[in-house]
């Protein structure tokens, strides 16, 4: 039973009301679809549901660290009850924002209709104007006719509307699960609160084989008019709908994902002197997890290669988030790492632990560099397999298949760089690519800086709590600028090459000096992490004196 009593105080009530905006912004990326349909542009109309997501991203991770103060009333009481209370209601508002989404489907496909046309035609740079907002505002308040009748499926399949349901269960209690834990064993507070992203991604990774890819086979089929419109209409309508039921199961299975925290924490924890004196493997795990990240611009080159964007995007994301699936799993590792420190009275090898960490990723982003043609032949032939049997899930199956292994590895390809050579650095827009640089330098370490923040503030237990969930603070701004600044041009590049009124060469050059800009962004950070360290610190203890004002 709701609690709703509690929405008297106005830092829980901000909160809620934060989540439920999050949730509703996170949740059309569903609009995306239709307007991909009804625009022909596909990649353009992913990056502004992209655009969409990481805004959510940005009301999602202040409203994170804000909980940090309720934890830690909970912690000086001894009592968590009302602190499980506090995030039932954060979960109930989160399905309410689904809700919203879901009822002005029809008026966020006609505002994406219009940012696509936008974004082809004038850059993302005109999205600065007031002029291009106002009529984007115009074309919201007008609801597309979306040709979809509730409980009329249109032949869609059945089964990832139910996987949908299930997943965004699990997502919309994720990161919440783990603040409760955080606070119920604060000993190993740092690796409880980290472990939130290990469960998001078990349930991106659900999205990302289940949802997503049966949602781009919809869209492909529909574009290229093997299907009948009306099913990627009707998948729209449904999976929305799903995401409010997703949000309201959320507060049934809050206990179960609660326990599986719990239980993951204390064993991690407990393995903290282990990971300190074993940093090499996740030295390791950070190479091969920048390697793996570096498919996100072999995905691009395929996607022109096919001539399936929507497909090949899916593929992308497919191998985005295993990659997001293993980062989670080492963020803890770093935390446990940090509390074994903590707890020992050496905090100050921290830094020098995670430099090394840091020194991994920009060997992984060389070797990605390298790998690059064999990325690209892996992409293509997964587009073609699944464009052929028509299911990841069935794709990924036959690879385990032995027979099938003299196949994937005539994808292994020669180290090279596509041909690409320094002077076709002019085909590509310069802040673009200085952007990727800045952007990456600041992803590569911002989980590390604000784990690190968070062991130099042990002696504040608050502080330091709100220190180490502030790295979804600086990762997410990262990202969000990602999607700013670089997603859109190479999107714009992307459709254009894929409909030929672009040469194909600017696509390759693109994935080459991005894949360099990674290298170069992961040394940067070398430089920059002792600094945000410190801006991080100043950031946690300044939001504790602002949460103690307010209440």
């Amino acid at each position: 039973m709701l609690n709703l009593q509690l929405l008297s105080d106005p830092r829980l009530l901000f909160v809620v009301v934060i989540s439920g905006v999050v949730s509703m912004l996170g949740s059309l990326n569903i609009a995306s679809r239709p307007a991909a349909v009804i625009t022909g542009k596909v990649a353009q109309a992913t990056t502004i549901s992209s655009i969409f997501f990481m805004v959510s991203r940005l009301a999602n991770m202040f409203y994170l660290p804000l909980m940090a103060g309720f934890v830690g009333e909970a912690v000086r009481t001894g009592d968590t009850s009302q602190l499980l209370q506090q995030i039932q209601l954060v979960v109930f508002g989160s399905a309410l924002g689904s809700l919203a989404s879901w009822v002005l489907l029809p008026n966020f496909i006609n505002l994406f209709c219009y940012l696509v046309e936008q974004l082809n035609s004038q850059g993302i740079k005109s999205f600065i104007l007031p002029g291009v907002w106002l009529a984007a505002l115009k074309r919201f308040v007008q609801r597309y006719p979306l040709r979809a009748r509730l409980g009329h499926l249109a032949g869609i399949p059945v089964g990832f509307l139910v996987f949908n349901v299930f997943a965004t269960a699990v997502w919309t209690i994720g990161a919440l699960s783990a603040v409760y834990c955080s606070g119920a064993n604060p000993e190993y507070s740092s690796t409880a609160l980290l472990l939130s992203g290990l469960v998001n991604a078990f349930a991106a990774i659900a999205f990302s084989v289940w949802v997503d890819p049966q949602a781009a086979i919809i869209t492909t089929g529909v574009i290229k008019k093997e299907r009948a419109p009306e099913q990627v209409y009707a998948a729209a309508l449904h999976l929305g709908l799903g995401n409010f039921i997703g949000g309201l199961l959320g507060l049934l299975v809050l206990h179960a994902g609660i326990f599986v925290i719990m239980k993951a924490t204390v064993a991690i924890g407990a393995g903290g002197a282990h990971m300190a004196g074993g940093i090499w493997m996740i030295v390791a795990l950070n190479a091969g997890l920048t390697v793996l990240a570096s498919t996100t611009y072999a995905s691009r080159v395929s996607a022109v290669v096919t001539r399936n964007v929507a497909v090949a995007l899916a593929v992308y994301n497919l191998f985005f988030l295993i990659t997001r699936l293993s980062q989670q799993f080492y963020s803890p590792l770093l935390g446990s790492t940090a509390d074994h420190l903590v707890k020992e009275n050496q905090v100050e090898q921290l830094e020098a632990l995670f430099r090394w960490v840091l020194a991994g990723a920009s060997l992984g982003s060389f070797l990605g560099l390298l790998l690059l043609p064999t990325f690209v032949e892996i992409i293509n032939q997964a587009i073609r397999q699944i464009d052929r049997h028509q299911s990841v899930p069935k794709v990924l199956a036959l690879c385990l298949l032995p027979k099938h292994w003299p196949a994937i590895l005539s994808c292994l390809r020669p180290p090279g760089l596509l041909g690409v050579r320094l002077s076709d650095a002019r085909k590509i827009p310069w802040f673009f690519l200085v952007g990727n640089v800045l952007v990456l330098s600041i992803h590569s370490m911002g989980t590390m800086a604000a784990i690190c923040a968070g062991a130099q503030l042990h002696s504040n237990p608050g502080a330091a709590r709100s220190a180490t969930l502030l790295s979804s603070v600086v990762n997410g701004m990262a990202t969000i600028m990602l999607s700013l600044v670089v997603d859109p041009t190479l999107a714009g590049i992307t459709d254009q090459c894929a409909e030929e009124t672009r040469d194909a060469g600017h696509i390759r050059a693109a994935a080459v000096f991005l894949l360099a800009g990674m290298l170069l962004g992961t040394l940067i950070s070398q430089i920059i992490f002792t600094p945000a360290v410190w801006f991080i610190k100043f950031c946690a203890v300044d939001l504790i004196h602002v949460l103690r004002a307010v209440k």
